[in-house]
C-alpha cells in the first residue's frame, strides 16, 4: 500500500493513503458567495472529470454557495491529491471569474482545501452525515433531501431505509470539522 505523510510550511500537513477514503472540504475567498446554480453546476461536471482522469471515487458530495464537501476514495496506484484539486479548483474559478462579475478583480476564487484521510468506520459515517446535513446547518433548507446539489438528495430517493439507519447510528454533530461559512 502506498503511503506518504507530507508537511509543508502554513498548512496542515497531509497523509495520503492510497485506496483510502478521504473527506474534502474547500470554501471561497473571503467566504463569497461565489456559487450560484450554473457555477456549482460547472464545480461539480469539473469534479466528475478530474475524477475520471485521475482515478478517484467520488461517493458523496455537498456544494452550497461558499464552500463544498466531498468524500471519495483515492486511487490505488498513485496519489494525486494536490493535482486532482488543483485542476477541478482551476476549471471552476476560470467559469467564475468569466461569468461573474464580482469575481473578475479576485487573487483567488478558493482558499485552501482541507482534507482528512479517513481511518476507522465511525469517522466516515459521522462525516457522510455531516456532507447530507451540511444545507440545514447552514440554512438552506429544512430538510436536506429537499436540497439538490448533494448526493443526499439522490441517495434519498433511491433508498431511504440506509439513510434512516445512518442518521440514527452516526449523527453527524459528533463530528468536529471547522465549517463557519
Amino acid at each position: 500500500m502506498i503511503e506518504i505523510y507530507k508537511t509543508y510550511a502554513h498548512t496542515p500537513p497531509h497523509l495520503y493513503r492510497a485506496g483510502a477514503k478521504y473527506f474534502i472540504t474547500a470554501a471561497t475567498f473571503r467566504k463569497m458567495r461565489l456559487f450560484d446554480d450554473k457555477a456549482k453546476e460547472r464545480l461539480f461536471a469539473s469534479l466528475l472529470k478530474s475524477c475520471e482522469k485521475h482515478g478517484w471515487k467520488l461517493e458523496d458530495w455537498v456544494i452550497l454557495d461558499n464552500h463544498y464537501h466531498i468524500m471519495l476514495t483515492a486511487p490505488e496506484d498513485k496519489i494525486n491529491l494536490s493535482k486532482f484539486v488543483a485542476e477541478y479548483h482551476r476549471f471552476t474559478a476560470l467559469f467564475i471569474k468569466k461569468n461573474k462579475p464580482e469575481a473578475a478583480s479576485l487573487p483567488r476564487i478558493f482558499n485552501n482545501y482541507w482534507d482528512t484521510c479517513i481511518s476507522y468506520e465511525r469517522s466516515y459515517y459521522a462525516r457522510l452525515n455531516y456532507i447530507y446535513y451540511n444545507p440545514v446547518k447552514h440554512g438552506y433548507t429544512q430538510k436536506a433531501e429537499d436540497y439538490e446539489w448533494g448526493s443526499f438528495y439522490i441517495r434519498c430517493r433511491d433508498n431511504r431505509a440506509y439513510i434512516e439507519r445512518l442518521q440514527i447510528e452516526f449523527p453527524f454533530d459528533e463530528v468536529d470539522i471547522e465549517d463557519n461559512y
